[in-house]
C-alpha cells in the first residue's frame, strides 16, 4: 500500500511541470523569435493488447510512427457526436494522405486511453511509456504580429524541448490549433487593456526578459522552467 501511495504522489507530483523556452532566429525579411510554452500534463504507461484477427486493426503511419488501434474502437470515437456515422474505414492511414487529417484527434483520445499500440519504427520496438505534453508555441516578429499554434503532443521522454523547436508546427499527432496573435506584445507600448491583460500574468516579465536575451543572442536557446 506505501509502495502504491508513493507512485500515486510521485505522478500527482510530476504533473503540471512548465517551460517556457525563447529562440530567436533571423530571416531575410526581419528578426523574430519563438516562444514555446510546454507543460507536462500527465504519464501515459501503454500496455494494449491489440485483437488477434489484423483484419480488425487499423494502422497509422506518421513520420517516425505507426499507431495501431482496434478499428471498431476507431470507429466509435470518429463516428462521435457525426451527423452521417461511418460504417468501415481502411486498414491503414498515412500523414500523406490528407483525406484523413482530421482524423488525428481520434488516434490521440485512443492513445491517452490506453487503447493504442505505438510502434517507433526507427529504432524497432514498441513504446510502452509516452508523456502528454500541452504546448503553446507562439511567433513573433520584432514588426509586430505572429502565430500561435497551441494543443496537446506525445513524446516518448521528458526531453522534448529540442525537438520540438525544430518546427514551427510541433504536431506528431493530436490537436492542432492556430489562431493569429497580433502585435508582439514584448516590443511596444501596451495599451492599458493589453497591461491588464499581460501584466496580471506572473511569468510576463520573465518571458519579456527571455526575449530582450533572445534579441541580443538569437543563436542561443533561453529558458525557465516552473
Amino acid at each position: 500500500m506505501k509502495k502504491l501511495l508513493a507512485i500515486l504522489f510521485l505522478i500527482i507530483a510530476i504533473q503540471g511541470i512548465a517551460e517556457t523556452v525563447v529562440k530567436g532566429t533571423y530571416e531575410t525579411k526581419g528578426k523574430r523569435y519563438v516562444e514555446l510554452t510546454q507543460t507536462l500534463e500527465k504519464e501515459i504507461f501503454l500496455n494494449y493488447t491489440l485483437p488477434d484477427n489484423k483484419k480488425e486493426i487499423v494502422t497509422y503511419k506518421g513520420l517516425n510512427y505507426d499507431i495501431l488501434v482496434s478499428k471498431n474502437d476507431l470507429l466509435e470515437v470518429y463516428n462521435r457526436g457525426r451527423k452521417e456515422p461511418i460504417e468501415d474505414i481502411k486498414n491503414k492511414i498515412s500523414y500523406k494522405d490528407k483525406k484523413f487529417d482530421y482524423i488525428h484527434n481520434d488516434f490521440a483520445e485512443l492513445i491517452e486511453n490506453n487503447k493504442a499500440v505505438v510502434y517507433d519504427r526507427k529504432n524497432e520496438k514498441e513504446i510502452n511509456y509516452l508523456i502528454k505534453v500541452k504546448y503553446s508555441n507562439a511567433i513573433f516578429y520584432d514588426k509586430g504580429r505572429g502565430s500561435l499554434y497551441n494543443g496537446y503532443n506525445f513524446y516518448a521522454d521528458k526531453e522534448w524541448t529540442e525537438l520540438a523547436l525544430q518546427s514551427d508546427v510541433i504536431t506528431q499527432f493530436g490537436v492542432e490549433i492556430h489562431s493569429s496573435i497580433g502585435d508582439n506584445p514584448y516590443n511596444r507600448e501596451l495599451s492599458p487593456e493589453a497591461k491588464k491583460n499581460f501584466e496580471n500574468n506572473k511569468s510576463f516579465n520573465q518571458r519579456k526578459e527571455l526575449y530582450q536575451r533572445a534579441m541580443q543572442t538569437p543563436d542561443v536557446t533561453q529558458s525557465f522552467s516552473y
